[in-house]
């Protein structure tokens, strides 16, 4: 494993629906030692499991109070000078949050953006909300964890069909450019150079390096 030569690091690894964050996300935390990896999904499924939605408007509620619980995540780990790693689709509304805190802290910042052909990244990201693998939270607009029977399929009323799905990337717009980014074209897994990804992140994470 290699080190940061920067502890004082946020990488980020950001994109639209089934660019594949978890799985790039993944291969950094291997790839750099003392990485600590933060989940704002993580905190979404748990609060969703203890106190369940019934609509739209209670789950987008509940979503803001687990933001500001994962940003409170954050603000620890920069004030311990921890070496970050967070994955999750963030744009343009998070961006000023995340340029402030890397600006308090003074934290270097490496973006690592993936994007790819918008049908072929429709059908993956169809492909896994069906797949059974899926939080139900993510799927639905109504849910209660003690309602969810085991085995049973989840309600599924929240996925984009693929018109919806490009205005969401267009009025989103995943690529949220914060410190030095990486821009990865995902439409052909077999194709990424994670290794030359991984050269490059270490080549800005120098002490030298701001997030500016």
């Amino acid at each position: 494993m290699r080190r940061l030569g920067n502890p004082k690091t946020m990488i980020i690894v950001t994109g639209g629906p089934g660019t594949g964050k978890s799985y790039g996300a993944a291969r950094i935390e291997e790839e750099f030692e003392g990485l600590k990896k933060l989940s704002y999904d993580d905190i979404k499924e748990k609060n969703w499991d203890i106190f369940g939605f019934d609509n739209k408007e209670q789950k987008e509620e509940l979503n803001k109070f687990g933001l500001e619980e994962f940003y409170l995540y954050v603000r620890k780990s920069m004030r311990n000078a921890e070496s970050i790693l967070l994955e999750y689709p963030f744009y343009q509304y998070h961006r000023p949050r995340l340029l402030k805190l890397a600006g308090e802290y003074g934290y270097n910042v490496v973006t690592v953006y993936l994007y790819g052909e918008s049908r072929v990244v429709y059908e993956r990201s169809i492909h896994r909300d069906q797949g059974g693998k899926r939080h139900p939270g993510h799927l639905t607009e109504c849910y209660h964890k003690e309602d969810v029977q085991p085995g049973e399929p989840a309600a599924v009323d929240a996925i984009p069909d693929y018109e919806a799905f490009l205005k969401w990337l267009k009025e989103r717009n995943y690529d949220i450019r914060l410190g030095y980014t990486i821009a990865v074209d995902v439409t052909d897994f077999t194709k990424i150079d994670y290794g030359g990804i991984m050269d490059e992140i270490a080549a800005h994470t120098r002490p030298e390096d701001c997030f500016l």
